[in-house]
């Protein structure tokens, strides 16, 4: 790994993985836009200033790594690289199971199955993997260092979606919070509760 990567526009460079990203995001919110119709009045309200301003700094953030993705050529030529491609398709096949539960749930009620039921934020934390393995795959300290900013500034975002749905949800999300680990891990199993 270098501190810089070599740069140049090419086809074969890391906005592939970048665009293979995006692609279950552009597909959800187009082909099936009334599953975030719950949350989406709440989403500007429920923010305080400072996680506004986070989640404005984290998109922008955002925004420099995708573009940055396009001149950076993808050599699939030692074990590290190959590494990051493994951690990158594990996470994306993690993020791609989520968005496929996200429109498969209609938005209507807490999603808690599939990936949602190890996890309460299954796209923030698969998103950061992926992030975490494009930076590796891009041969670039720099890089790597802004995608584990990108990924932390994700699962920050994570935090005040929370509260979002706390809000729109109530008594049905707390009881799935209680359950299920907010990154990963096994759900808890309600002891003699009725839920």
């Amino acid at each position: 790994m270098n501190v810089f990567a070599d740069h140049s526009f090419g086809f074969f460079n890391l906005w592939l993985l970048m665009l293979l990203y995006a692609l279950p995001i552009l597909v959800t919110v187009v082909c099936r836009r009334g599953v975030f119709r719950p949350t989406t009045s709440r989403f500007a309200s429920s923010r305080n200033r400072r996680e506004y301003l986070l989640f404005i700094a984290s998109k922008m953030t955002m925004l420099v790594y995708f573009l940055y993705s396009v001149v950076l050529p993808m050599h699939l030529d030692t074990v590290v690289v190959l590494v990051g491609l493994v951690v990158y398709m594990l996470g994306f096949i993690f993020y791609l199971a989520a968005w496929i539960t996200i429109a498969a749930s209609g938005g209507a009620k807490v999603i808690s199955n599939g990936p949602y039921r190890v996890s309460r934020h299954p796209v923030y934390l698969s998103s950061a993997v992926c992030f975490v393995g494009a930076g590796v795959v891009s041969g670039s300290i720099v890089y790597l260092g802004l995608s584990i900013l990108v990924g932390a500034s994700h699962m920050r975002n994570a935090l005040a979606e929370e509260k979002i749905c706390l809000e729109t949800y109530g008594d049905e999300y707390r009881r799935y919070a209680a359950g299920t680990p907010r990154w990963l891990g096994c759900p808890v199993r309600a002891q003699n509760k009725h839920i």
